[in-house]
């Protein structure tokens, strides 16, 4: 990219782009006037100061950045960045100025429906980041990014050299309480490393509270003394999400039973268990008799209430480690594991069948929906020994029951 004059402020007006320019040595050398939007109040632009006192999120990318000088990677781009309630994506590449290398880093704020959609973003570092006020900016980046975000400094082996005051406040402990001390003493690794030869890992901490906390811990090296300066970001609230979007992904939204996918990956673990254990289990098909009639009569609202109410009433009748599932509309299947004997599966499936009869919805004092179910049955290894072969054969065993009692 060159930078000509007033082309690239141009176009950058034109399109709506902000741009900040700062060499290898991250001091920088020019901006555009809207820059202002993306910083914290208090804090101003000033040529030939370091980008990463202004913008933490630099810190960390010092060896990608060298990549991109060197022309191993031809750019660095970091989603999603809020500030002043603005989101923003920041695309950082090189540009030549009057034969001079040097980076440029356009910011781009994002469409209402991207801001919209990731609004839960905004709460990440809220615990964590604090406002600091000019007086208080030291010259050094990495002290005043300190006062973002828990640090600590440690040496070649682990043992913490230095803590910032975050990280004593997220603890509730003094500066001589960490100094000489493992790192994971009181930050624990998922892959459970000490040495963080890593760029990168997730850590949790207890703080002092007792609340578990995860962070994403980016790694900066400083110079040939193998000392390491470790930044961690709260990140509880992007693991929260995760395990939302992952629990959504494998149950069903109405009933909050586990949906097909889910009861697939469970019937191939049971499949590789049983031939380890030479053992049986058995999946029974069930579909609820004249379910149209309950939509057609009452609605589809008291429709959806009966298929909750017999997703709970199918959940207390199994054992803790068996697993009911709705496959979708009125068909659910039930894993029942471990079968001790086939006198003990024909009780189980005699009691089933008899729990429409005993526990009807009921929905209001005037309206109480009685149901009814036909079921089929499979049992590994004799009816199947795959997912497909059984599920195939306890949905025909059930359609047969089915026409039967029409």
């Amino acid at each position: 990219m060159i930078y000509k004059d007033l082309v690239l402020p141009i176009v950058c007006n034109k399109y709506n782009i902000s741009y900040i320019i700062f060499d290898r040595d991250f001091k920088i050398f020019d901006f555009t006037n809207t820059m202002s939007i993306f910083v914290e109040n208090g804090i101003s632009f000033e040529k030939n100061s370091d980008i990463r006192e202004i913008f933490w999120e630099f810190i960390g990318l010092e060896d990608s950045l060298e990549e991109v000088y060197k022309n191993l990677r031809k750019y660095i781009h970091i989603p999603m960045i809020s500030r002043n309630e603005i989101f923003y994506d920041v695309n950082i590449e090189l540009c030549e100025i009057d034969k001079e290398r040097y980076y440029i880093a356009m910011f781009t704020k994002q469409l209402n429906s991207s801001i919209n959609y990731l609004q839960t973003m905004q709460k990440i570092n809220q615990d964590n980041l604090e406002r600091i006020n000019e007086k208080d900016k030291s010259k050094d980046y990495y002290n005043a990014i300190s006062k973002k975000l828990i640090g600590f400094k440690i040496d070649k082996n682990g043992i913490i050299k230095d803590v910032n005051s975050a990280c004593r406040r997220f603890f509730a402990l003094k500066r001589v309480d960490f100094i000489g001390k493992h790192f994971s003493e009181f930050f624990h690794s998922r892959e459970n490393k000490s040495d963080l030869n890593s760029i990168s890992s997730i850590f949790r901490a207890k703080n002092f509270e007792n609340n578990e906390v995860f962070f994403h811990a980016d790694v900066i090296s400083l110079g040939n003394d193998s000392s390491k300066i470790i930044i961690c970001q709260d990140i509880t609230y992007l693991k929260k999400i995760e395990s939302e979007l992952e629990y959504a992904v494998n149950h069903d939204s109405l009933t909050g039973l586990p949906n097909r996918k889910y009861l697939v990956s469970k019937i191939e673990n049971s499949i590789k268990k049983s031939k380890e254990n030479n053992s049986i289990f058995a999946l029974c098909f069930i579909d609820l008799n004249k379910f149209k009639s309950v939509n057609d009569n009452y609605g589809h609202n008291i429709g959806d209430m009966l298929l909750k109410h017999v997703a709970e009433v199918l959940k207390h009748a199994i054992r803790e480690h068996d697993t009911v599932a709705r496959l979708g509309g009125d068909e659910f299947v039930i894993l029942l594991e471990n079968i001790e004997s086939i006198e003990y599966l024909d009780k189980t499936i005699t009691r089933i069948k008899n729990l429409s009869n005993k526990i009807p919805l009921l929905y209001s004092s005037s309206i109480v929906i009685n149901f009814e179910f036909s079921l089929g049955l499979s049992i590994f290894p004799y009816d199947g020994i795959t997912v497909e072969e059984l599920l195939d054969k306890a949905d025909k065993s059930m359609y047969i029951n089915k026409q039967e009692s029409l």
